[in-house]
C-alpha cells in the first residue's frame, strides 16, 4: 500500500470517528476532552522534568570543566 492510501484511510477514519463524537452524546467528547487534556499535562510534565535533568546535566558539565581547567580532582 502506498502512503497515499494510508494518509487516504487514517484521515477518512478520522473524519467518521469525529464525525460519531459530533453526532453523539456530549459524554463522548467529555471523555474524549478529558483524555486529551490528560495527555497534554503528561507532556508538560516531561518536558519539565527533561528540562530539568538539562540543567542538571550542564551544570554538572560546567563544574568539571572548571577543575579541569584548574587542575584539580576530587579525591575524598
Amino acid at each position: 500500500m502506498t502512503n497515499w492510501w494510508k494518509y487516504g484511510l487514517a484521515f477518512l477514519a478520522g473524519a467518521a470517528f469525529g464525525t460519531l463524537v459530533c453526532k453523539k452524546s456530549r459524554e463522548i467528547r467529555g471523555v474524549c476532552t478529558r483524555a486529551l487534556g490528560g495527555v497534554l499535562d503528561l507532556k508538560d510534565k516531561a518536558m519539565e522534568a527533561a528540562e530539568t535533568i538539562r540543567e542538571s546535566a550542564e551544570d554538572l558539565l560546567a563544574e568539571s570543566d572548571a577543575r579541569r581547567r584548574d587542575g584539580k580532582t576530587d579525591t575524598q
